[in-house]
């Protein structure tokens, strides 16, 4: 087999090329795109807000437990894509109203980058939301296994290897498109008309050239189409859903099997001591479990909001796909499909500031008391203390290599403290009662 037909096996032909974009630039818009297009701005721009108040609260429950870490990351990631799609909109609105060919040429070139990121991210917060996953099913399911595995810093550092991951996975997006120079149907028509020649102007043709984005070199090759393809198939989708299904699986029964336990203990313990062994059972169930139901629902919303993106992605693997896509016999259907998969997506990333406020029980106390300057209650300063006596403790057994003596006085202060703090918090629990019946 000759050089020139290994060239033409692995590399597009100009003709295919050429066919395809003349496909989409002639393919008619959808007269919905518009009102999609705004809905789209719209959630993107709530979406960046909600989430910078999202990694705000995450960011002061993060030191308590490696969930949060995962959360933390997972907002700023979503935060991440409502920002380029934001990006990505007023790019498109600013290159319709006819700019200038080197200011077009700078929007085009941040659009590719734009494109790249809200690709990246998209994929991090699946990452990221497998991972958060898998965290709470170690520690619900393997609770054991839970204080080795699922502590702060190896949540630190899953997190920022997968930043890094979705890094790399952006640079080869960074370089799958060019930025496209050509005449305008207006310019042909004189370039082609002798009498007009004459009068042709450099400055007309510099600032009347049609800017658009085209396949570069690498994106025309097969091998890297379908190593993309592979490495999303396998990688960025299917292992991670089945992941998610599984461990969902299983949070959902050991809930349900701890639910019944619950249950079952506090019918034995009515008789005896009858309102506190409810309000006790109840408040630890909603303490320890919250987080986890909080867990279940968004990964679940973004397990059924990313379906239209996946098949989207499936389409748009295949070189026949993209040109029925762009056919205007089928076109009607399949890119209001297109736009509005995308719109759920982003929505999606928007929005999860909603399940955080709804099922979990410590961010919004921790959410009220810092947007809503709420005063916290004496229940949320005890356990705030305990937790910070934990944390101390667990600070001072790493550090085991110091004197036994060193390390029992820094026990018996730590302790003190505690007690102390406790003291202080029941001493002004009768007036936190009054203040909340008040209320």
């Amino acid at each position: 087999m000759s050089n020139s037909s290994l060239h033409n096996v692995f590399i597009w032909g100009q003709k295919e090329l050429d066919d395809l974009w003349n496909s989409i630039n002639r393919s008619p818009s959808d007269p919905s795109s518009f009102w999609i297009s705004l809905a789209s701005f719209i959630f993107a721009v709530l979406g960046s807000l909600s989430n910078l108040m999202s990694v705000v609260v995450l960011l002061k429950l993060s030191t308590h437990l490696s969930t949060f870490i995962y959360l933390t990351s997972l907002s700023l990631s979503d935060m991440i894509t409502c920002i380029t799609v934001m990006l990505i909109l007023i790019i498109e609105f600013l290159v319709q109203t006819r700019q200038s060919t080197s200011v077009t040429i700078l929007l085009r070139r941040i659009e590719i980058i734009s494109g790249a990121l809200a690709a990246a991210s998209r994929v991090l917060s699946f990452w990221i939301s497998t991972g958060v996953t898998i965290d709470r099913y170690i520690l619900i399911c393997y609770p054991v296994y839970g204080k080795i595995f699922c502590t702060l810093n190896r949540a630190k550092y899953v997190s920022r290897t997968l930043f890094i991951i979705a890094c790399i996975y952006s640079i080869p997006l960074l370089f799958e498109y060019e930025v496209i120079r050509m005449p305008t149907v207006y310019q042909m028509v004189h370039i082609d008309n002798e009498s007009a020649a004459a009068t042709n102007d450099e400055k007309l043709d510099k600032n009347s050239m049609l800017v658009t984005k085209g396949y570069t070199d690498l994106a025309k090759r097969r091998a890297y189409r379908w190593a993309y393809l592979f490495f999303n198939a396998i990688f960025v989708y299917t292992l991670p859903t089945f992941i998610i299904i599984f461990c969902n699986v299983q949070l959902i029964g050991a809930l349900k099997r701890r639910k019944s336990r619950t249950k079952g203990v506090r019918k034995k313990h009515h008789s005896s001591h009858p309102e506190k062994s409810i309000h006790q059972t109840r408040r630890f169930h909603h303490s320890k479990y919250s987080i986890t139901i909080m867990v279940i629902a968004m990964v679940l919303a973004l397990l059924l909001c990313r379906s239209p993106t996946i098949v989207l992605w499936i389409l748009w693997s295949f070189e026949l796909t993209i040109k029925a896509f762009f056919n205007s016999s089928s076109s009607s259907f399949v890119r209001r499909f297109h736009s509005v998969a995308n719109l759920i997506a982003i929505i999606n990333a928007a929005t999860n500031f909603i399940p955080y406020c709804v099922f979990g029980e410590l961010f919004r106390a921790e959410c009220l008391t810092i947007y809503c300057c709420r005063k916290p209650t004496s229940a949320q300063l005890a356990k705030k203390a305990k937790l910070e006596h934990e944390r101390k403790i667990r600070h001072s057994k790493k550090h085991g290599k110091i004197k036994v003596t060193t390390n029992q006085q820094r026990t018996t202060d730590f302790e003190i403290d505690y007690l102390n703090t406790i003291s202080s918090i029941n001493s002004d629990s009768v007036s936190g009662i009054n203040t909340s019946c008040n209320d």
